[in-house]
């Protein structure tokens, strides 16, 4: 994303706590806190250091956002054709744009060509909390049929947050989508599309932008999540997205550990130009 377009995302952001560049998004249900950033080099590692005892687990939007890049660059060339993901900003940027910043992110997300895609994966960082909107089957356009047909899945690793409060930002974001692309596909349809909420695992701690980048890692990988997605009839509810039993939580404290080590490294690094 250019510096132009950051400059943009983030001077658009009103009233959701979303934390940007080198400031983190709190996971928990309380209101988050951001400390100032030391301008001294030795006092940024001291306070480095310290991040590292008591924010283990908060991600900011530059980090995670490199992560998902990271991500993208482990993958076949079908799936970088079959999925796609947006910034991290975009969402909530759009929630509280005005309509002239709202028509320039939904031209950014046309160029993504979701009505193309299997999978979209849309991250939320909304009141000091990440969560997962997946656009599923956008490419089919057909709700009559009960195996196809688009469909929406939120995730959210922390559900005393109540999920379903974003519904109506979402179908609006997504009905933008839709007028953007100059759909023939009437508001009614839009509205039938479902949007559900899928029990995923919950965290413990403050993690929950690494549940969101664990959950996508699930999708370009599990097979067998691969499996349930491609044989869920679309008139069935996915009450659980993992019930099969393919979360492994040895996997995901691995996946937490190369995450925390990415974020030490692109941490230590821009300390190190300063």
């Amino acid at each position: 994303m250019n510096f132009r377009r950051m400059q943009f995302l983030y001077g658009s952001i009103l009233s959701c706590n979303v934390i940007p560049m080198f400031r983190r998004v709190e996971c928990k249900s309380k209101r988050s806190r951001t400390s100032r950033t030391p301008t001294a080099k030795s006092s940024n590692r001291i306070a480095s250091s310290k991040r590292d005892k008591t924010n283990q687990g908060k991600l900011d939007t530059h980090i995670f956002d490199l992560y998902i890049e990271d991500l993208w660059k482990h993958i076949d060339e079908d799936k970088k054709s079959a999925y796609a993901y947006l910034d991290s900003l975009w969402f909530n940027s759009y929630i509280n744009a005005s309509d002239e910043k709202k028509s320039k992110i939904l031209k950014w997300t046309k160029s993504l060509k979701i009505f193309s895609r299997q999978y979209v994966f849309v991250p939320i960082a909304c009141w000091g909390h990440w969560s997962l909107l997946v656009l599923c089957h956008f490419d089919e356009t057909d709700c009559s049929d009960t195996k196809k047909g688009p469909r929406m899945l939120l995730l959210d690793s922390l559900n005393q947050t109540d999920p379903t409060r974003l519904q109506s930002d979402i179908r609006r974001f997504i009905r933008g989508i839709y007028e953007t692309e100059e759909r023939e596909e009437s508001v009614h349809f839009i509205n039938k599309i479902r949007l559900e909420f899928p029990k995923v695992p919950q965290q413990n701690g403050e993690e929950c932008g690494i549940y969101v980048l664990y959950f996508i890692h699930c999708f370009l990988h599990s097979k067998e999540l691969a499996e349930v997605l491609e044989n869920k009839k679309l008139d069935e509810n996915f009450g659980q997205l993992f019930h099969d039993g393919s979360f492994d939580p040895e996997e995901f404290e691995n996946f937490r550990k190369d995450v925390h080590s990415f974020q030490v490294k692109r941490s230590t690094a821009v300390e190190d130009q300063d």
